[in-house]
């Protein structure tokens, strides 16, 4: 149990390290608006301290995300599924239902084709 305990912490401050430096933030940075002292965020990024459910909210308010998406670490293959998905949808807000249906048929089409020519 201690084994997978370390993965999970781990891959949860992979995360955190993933969402601050894309959003170009420092260690400090984050801390100060985490309200979390600096060095506990870098042994949390290293997996080498468990942060409780409070932490964990706090550092996601620190980064300006839902909490769901520092403790969903089955996602990495999911959130790049869920953003092309999202992709998807987006391109077609406003349209009319018949033009969606077109759409769809136009994905079906295609991912046919790649999955007979992969």
């Amino acid at each position: 149990m201690k084994e997978n305990r370390e993965t999970i912490s781990g891959i949860t401050g992979e995360r955190i390290r993933k969402f601050r430096t894309e959003q170009h933030l420092s260690q400090e940075e984050l801390a100060f608006a985490s309200e979390i002292h600096p060095a506990y965020i870098g042994k949390v990024e290293r997996g080498e301290k468990c942060p409780t459910i409070e932490t964990l909210y706090k550092i996601a308010g620190g980064l300006k995300i839902p909490l769901h998406k520092l403790l969903d670490v089955d996602s990495d293959t999911a959130a790049e599924e869920s953003d092309a998905f999202h992709r998807i949808q987006s391109a077609m807000d406003g349209l009319h239902p018949d033009e969606m249906l077109k759409v769809a048929k136009i994905v079906e089409q295609v991912t046919d084709l790649m999955r007979h020519h992969s």
